[in-house]
């Protein structure tokens, strides 16, 4: 769930074909780890002496799995030691989470998803991580911009571009426009705001926003929503969804009756592993998908440099020396879609990338 970031400069890279919900987006809560202890790995220090880098997420989906993923191939690549902590999708949850990172003296460095962008609570445990020594930086979801300072960098999606190539693939799939309802976990987020903003910059005026339904990532909550949207508003035409577990909760709804699907158009973020299906049925018309994989292996690599001081190598994560742009895709059901470009893929095409990288979903 991520709220950070602005301005996509690689739309057409393979690399960002693969998320609050977070990002990811946020997303479904699996087998959650209690707080303030890692989902894959020990909180034990790290053996041999290896540099210890934690990740905190804003939440626990299935999106974080190819984040997860390309963490642990930088630093296999890379010799140091890297875990993921998940955060069940609440801030005074993932300043636990913080807390403790901060108490572990062997960890060097810590990358976080910002939950909620605009918490002063996570933006001083974030002062209180550096204070201490250790290298903080943001990923998926940055900080808000009067607390930049909190952290040394950012790497991850510009949500607004992403939003606007989502508008765009709208308006390329309902020319006429509609009237629009959008889903997410918190529009608090920093990357809501964004995708929500750019979704209706890249659309045009003849895209108008109904109400955004606010699930708290509640996954049965977020489907009731999906209900409530199409009974309360009978001209709805264009179904949003920002993070990506709330893709397949609109397909199951719209997909219930053929004339509920024929009326309306469906465009979400990230690429769900249970909305893979609903691709290929043609229960949903575009996904726009962040590259989360990208953004673990680049986070790990990053950390490392600032921490070792090594500023040849942080120039190659972030040429500018602030932010690194992961890029997106936007995959659709077949390569007869309305939406046309160099960063538009099948569904076939995006599971063969996935395949490639032993990954379900992003």
């Amino acid at each position: 769930m991520q709220r950070r970031h602005f301005g996509i400069a690689t739309l057409g890279l393979i690399t960002s074909a693969i998320t609050l919900a977070g990002c990811g987006g946020g997303g479904d809560k699996a087998a959650p780890a209690p707080s303030g202890s890692p989902s894959a790995a020990s909180s034990t220090p790290a053996k041999g002496g290896k540099m210890r880098i934690i990740f905190v997420t804003n939440s626990n989906a299935d999106w974080w799995n190819a984040m997860e993923k390309g963490m642990q191939d930088a630093a296999t690549e890379l010799g140091v030691t890297a875990e993921m902590r998940r955060n069940e999708s609440q801030s005074q949850g993932q300043i636990r989470l913080l807390e403790d990172a901060l108490s572990l003296e062997d960890v060097a460095g810590v990358a976080v998803s910002v939950f909620e962008a605009e918490s002063p609570g996570i933006a001083d445990a974030l002062r209180r991580l550096k204070e201490a020594g250790k290298v903080v930086i943001t990923v998926d979801s940055d900080i808000a911009p009067n607390n930049i300072d909190a952290r040394r960098a950012y790497i991850g999606t510009f949500n607004v571009k992403a939003g606007e190539a989502a508008g765009k693939a709208a308006a390329a799939i309902r020319p006429a426009g509609g009237k629009t309802a959008v889903f997410v976990g918190t529009a608090a987020a920093a990357n809501a705001r964004e995708r929500r903003d750019g979704f209706f910059a890249g659309a045009g005026p003849k895209f108008t926003q109904v109400e955004i339904f606010e699930d708290q990532t509640d996954k049965n909550k977020a489907q009731v929503n999906v209900q409530t949207a199409l009974s309360k508003y009978g001209d709805l035409g264009v179904l949003v969804g920002l993070w990506s577990y709330n893709a397949p909760r609109i397909a199951e709804e719209v997909s219930r009756t053929a004339e509920i699907r024929k009326k309306v158009s469906v465009v979400t973020f990230d690429l769900d592993e249970l909305a893979v299906g609903h691709l290929e049925k043609q229960n949903i018309d575009a996904t726009v998908c962040q590259n989360p994989y990208d953004m673990g292996f680049q986070g790990v690599k990053l950390l490392k440099a600032l921490i070792n001081k090594d500023d040849k190598a942080v120039a190659e994560v972030l040429p500018d020396g602030k932010v690194r742009d992961t890029g997106v895709r936007i995959v659709v059901p077949s390569k007869a879609s309305p939406v046309k470009g160099d960063n538009v893929i099948s569904i076939e095409e995006m599971k063969a990338w996935l395949a490639s990288k032993g990954l379900k979903s992003t």
